[in-house]
């Protein structure tokens, strides 16, 4: 019979410090959810407390199975080690928000050098590491937003002055890491708005159109600071071929040789209902052609997708007569394959025209296109159809509208190619096998290209809409249609958009900020004197308001005769707390505001000032003690004010009115008659 043998305590301490790191991370990660689960989103303690008690359990029932499993398994490479290989299939080495902490838990010179030098050890000579990691210098950082790791202001940009442990690069930067460790290459690309909620992905090979980022919405969990439009800014980044360097995120595709990855661009439509959601991909193939591809997101929309061979096919016949082309559509299963066409968009040649000045010759070709598109959809009187309403909503339209039976409402500047020899039109997911009216489609035309950048607000004189026969009423019937439209494509989902003000704490208007403080700078009190040289500004002084207040005694010149008080440049609320002469007694004056209640006047003109009439002779110096009310509470005591003296005043008039009416009474009298007589004679 064998003998048992038994570990000594050193080998059981051994073997179970094995997994102290492991558990040291558990705890962590465990605290870490506790406190998330409890002050973040709000669970009672007891319950996060017993989902973990539960999970305790049910770990040690589970332990106990695996256990005899392992324990059963008997292979060339041993017990366990199957069971770890077998676990670790589907993985790839991928690095998503966690490159940053590599100084956390590699001690050397260049951690985040020998960061890539172990993990590019365990790649194929045709691996890839996928790295998602933000950008150091990304615009939201300049525009307000706090550092994603510390909720910091502007400590990346700054160089992390003041924090350790972790780290986020540039893309100089990073390419100089890539060299360090190895000398890898990488594809570079850009989601935005940054990684952790990407809406679209863009590369060197594609970088995305004047007018496209628009979305500021990023710290969900923290405040941010709003200091400029930041899609203007990234026009600005485009147009100077900055944007790579600005780009919030980046997504490295990394590997021991140039990597040869296929998509060039990314655009994910998943804010919307889930039969609408699909992602459009531009992919390079191996001889470099360029092709475009339509993908439902989910099962359910893949009829959306499908349909767009048949929209292709409706499209051309009815384009034909304009010579304009459709972009050709070929079905592969539910994925719908399409041209990449090159060119430049009707939308980038009216901004070129625009930019140049030539205003005329813009108005000229995008009303050019406004005829096409009535001269292909105004073949039959509109009439209103279930499938209408059921997407634009029981609207009150004219009765004299036009419409074909097919609609392309989306036949704006940006999905219009213009190329040498032809006219094309992309992207005509929304079209419709229902009547909608043509002056609609003109509206979309007109609102896409006017209203979504600033710089094209010049243009808004020009009177587009009126000039189109689309009058004010109308457009507040459009207005109405296109959020109709947009809340059918969002469907039963729930944008992330429509949730920021619930999750995130908001954002501070710096702009709004700025106006307050100027508006306080502005608050001050200006004295001027009159000495038989009338007010002027030579003879005048100012203090300014310290916290809304002031208090000072002010010497009087020789020979003033008047005064006149200046309280600041803008309509407010003033408490004049104390005005007297150096012996405390009352100064006479008079205002141009109301007085509001006891000593407190609302100013509503932009310029108020306080009289002073007669200086007494031998008057030294003026006592002032002043307050700035807050305006809008002041404000409603005038309304109230000024409500009880019209009601008074009409009272008033009443009773004159009444005595008015008896004395004519009197008047027409027999009696008022023989007695003027007698009083004439």
């Amino acid at each position: 019979m064998e003998e048992k043998r038994y570990l000594k305590w050193y080998n059981k301490v051994g073997y179970g410090s094995g997994d102290v790191a492991g558990n040291v991370v558990y705890a962590f990660l465990s605290t870490f959810v506790m406190l998330y689960l409890t002050n973040t989103v709000g669970l009672n303690p007891g319950i996060v407390g017993t989902l973990i008690a539960v999970s305790k359990l049910f770990d040690g029932v589970t332990d106990i199975f695996f256990g005899s499993m392992i324990d059963k398994t008997k292979t060339k490479m041993g017990k366990a080690k199957p069971w770890m290989l077998y676990g670790y299939i589907g993985c790839a080495v991928t690095l998503i928000g966690v490159f940053e902490y590599g100084e956390s838990y590699i001690r050397s010179e260049n951690p985040y050098v020998d960061f890539l030098r172990i993990i590019s050890k365990h790649l194929k000579p045709d691996g890839k590491i996928i790295l998602a990691i933000e950008n150091r210098l990304g615009l939201k950082y300049w525009a307000g937003c706090t550092e994603d790791h510390f909720g910091t202001l502007f400590e990346g940009i700054q160089g992390y002055p003041k924090t350790k442990g972790v780290k986020t690069f540039s893309r100089k930067e990073f390419n100089g890491i890539l060299e360090e460790a190895g000398n890898l290459k990488a594809d570079w690309y850009y989601p935005y708005p940054d990684y952790k909620f990407p809406m679209t992905i863009h590369s060197d090979r594609h970088l995305p159109a004047s007018g496209e980022l628009h979305m500021r919405d990023y710290n969900f969990d923290r405040l941010r600071l709003d200091l400029f439009q930041e899609s203007q800014v990234y026009n600005t980044l485009l147009s100077n071929d900055l944007y790579p360097q600005f780009a919030n995120s980046f997504l490295l595709v990394i590997g021991k040789e140039q990597p040869q990855t296929a998509p060039v661009y990314v655009k994910f439509s998943n804010e919307r209902d889930q039969k609408l959601s699909i992602y459009t991909e531009i992919s390079e193939a191996a001889d470099g052609q360029l092709t475009v591809k339509k993908v439902p997101l989910q099962k359910k929309a893949a009829a959306h997708v499908r349909n767009l061979g048949t929209i292709c096919e409706e499209l051309t016949g009815m384009y034909k007569e304009e010579k304009i082309e459709v972009n050709r559509c070929r079905l592969k299963g539910d994925c719908a394959q399409l041209e990449y066409l090159t060119g430049i968009t009707l939308e980038d040649k009216l901004d070129h025209l625009l930019e140049e000045g030539r205003t005329e010759e813009l108005e000229k070709l995008f009303f050019s296109y406004i005829q096409k598109v009535k001269n292909i959809h105004e073949k039959n009187h509109f009439e209103k159809t279930p499938e209408f309403v059921r997407v634009f909503g029981n609207v009150n339209l004219r009765s004299d509208l036009k419409c074909t039976e097919i609609s392309n409402i989306d036949f704006v500047p940006a999905n219009i190619i213009l190329s040498e020899n032809k006219v094309s039109v992309i992207d005509y997911e929304w079209t419709f096998a229902f009547p909608v009216p043509s002056q609609f489609l003109v509206y979309r035309m007109i609102f896409y290209y006017l209203e979504l950048n600033d710089k094209r607000g010049v243009l808004k004189e020009r009177d587009f809409y009126e000039k189109a026969g689309i009058l004010p009423e109308d457009i507040e019937v459009y207005v109405e249609m296109e959020h109709n439209f947009q809340q059918y494509i969002l469907g039963e989902h729930t944008a992330m958009r429509n949730m920021y003000a619930q999750i995130s704490p908001g954002r501070v208007e710096v702009e709004d900020y700025y106006r307050e403080k100027k508006q306080e700078s502005l608050e001050m009190l200006q004295i001027f004197w009159d000495n038989g040289k009338s007010f002027n500004e030579a003879d005048s002084v100012r203090y300014l308001f310290r916290n809304g207040k002031i208090q000072t005694e002010f010497e009087l010149p020789e020979n003033t005769t008047m005064l006149r008080l200046d309280p600041g440049e803008m309509s407010k609320g003033l408490k004049i707390v104390k005005l007297t002469w150096e012996d405390e007694s009352q100064v006479k004056f008079h205002t141009d505001g109301c007085e509001v209640s006891s000593g407190e006047f609302y100013f509503g003109g932009d310029d108020p000032q306080i009289i002073v009439d007669s200086v007494p002779e031998n008057r030294k110096s003026i006592k002032i003690e002043m307050e700035i009310l807050d305006r809008k509470t002041t404000e409603k005591k005038f309304w109230k004010v000024y409500a009880e003296q019209k009601r008074a005043m009409e009272q008033m008039s009443q009773e004159l009115a009444q005595k008015k009416a008896l004395v004519d009474q009197v008047e027409g009298s027999k009696a008022w008659k023989v007695y003027r007589a007698i009083k004439r004679v």
